[in-house]
């Protein structure tokens, strides 16, 4: 996991994002389907890495959205 990474977990009874090195949630979701939507998106514009937690804090789901560097 890298700095900018957004993190989709639970805490306080509802489903938040982060991005890694910010000190608080960007948003806030009491349904995790939202949650899990809206932190794919704020990933895929900041062209970074989004996990998904589990409601324990297991790293669940991982997807990437960094630039494809060209084979050579």
């Amino acid at each position: 996991m890298a700095e900018g990474d957004v993190h989709t977990y639970y805490e306080d009874g509802l489903w938040k994002n982060r991005v890694e090195g910010g000190r608080r949630a960007s948003n806030t979701s009491p349904r995790r389907v939202d949650a899990v939507l809206a932190g794919r998106q704020i990933a895929r514009k900041r062209r970074v890495g989004h996990f998904v937690h589990t409601p324990e804090g297991e790293v669940e789901t991982e997807r990437d959205f960094r630039p494809r560097r060209p084979a050579q």
